[in-house]
């Protein structure tokens, strides 16, 4: 009988411990907060990239994504055209319009007709250009003077020195780009620099040295050239 009664009371005091001594004692409402974690993400909209100003052929494009089952998967879109790195590429999240069509060509006056083509006509040639150097002006429009006989002309990525001066040689420099240009020296000049503020050219700054004086062209970024001689001096060309 006293085994038997031993038994109701181990029995007794098993039924009051844990079934499970690993639990802890975390609550339910615990629980939930720890594995539910609010995601603090946005819908995308846009993004803008800039590229370096070594940039000149895009390749192609891609984009990361993560799928539904959280794997990562990414597309890549070949482009292989020329870029202006001066402009930021824009990814946008642009929605289509279905109900958009073929753009529709609208009737053009021959005025107007006339008006788009003289707009369209190419640039001048260099020989041409000298007309343009306004001589009692430092500025106007993209003519540059820096001193007597010596201009500047902008356009797009050349720019045209009028000199009646030799080149002794020309080279390229870095951190900043620079285009350097040294000339035979005929007369003896002070340092002085010319602002152009029309991308890619910076200014110009001239120097005096003992046999020669030269022409620093700064750049806005990283660039190749080229230099022809003309009749009234040199083009540089920036590719």
């Amino acid at each position: 009988m006293q085994k038997i009664l031993w038994f109701f009371l181990s029995l007794a005091v098993i039924l009051e411990a844990r079934e499970n001594p690993f639990e802890t004692n975390m609550s339910p409402q615990d629980v939930g907060q720890t594995t539910q974690i609010k995601e603090e993400r946005t819908d995308f909209v846009n993004a803008s990239l800039t590229l370096p100003s070594s940039a000149r052929i895009l390749k192609s494009a891609s984009v990361t994504f993560q799928n539904l089952d959280g794997s990562i998967s990414e597309e890549v879109v070949g482009i292989e055209k020329n870029i202006d790195w001066h402009l930021p590429l824009i990814l946008s999240n642009a929605k289509a319009d279905t109900n958009a069509s073929s753009p529709i060509a609208l009737p053009v006056n021959v005025s107007d007709s006339k008006k788009s083509a003289e707009k369209k006509l190419p640039a001048p040639k260099a020989e041409k250009i000298a007309s343009l150097v306004t001589p009692n002006t430092n500025v106007e429009g993209n003519t540059f003077k820096l001193i007597d006989d010596l201009s500047f002309y902008i356009n797009q990525n050349e720019v045209t020195i009028f000199t009646k001066d030799t080149k002794v040689r020309d080279f390229l420099i870095a951190d900043p780009y620079k285009v350097v240009v040294d000339f035979k020296k005929v007369n003896s000049y002070t340092t002085r620099t010319l602002d152009f503020k029309k991308a890619p050219f910076v200014s110009a700054t001239l120097g005096d040295h003992d046999n020669f004086y030269r022409i620093a062209i700064l750049l806005d970024g990283h660039y190749r050239y080229d230099i022809e001689a003309f009749k009234g001096g040199y083009i540089i060309k920036l590719k």
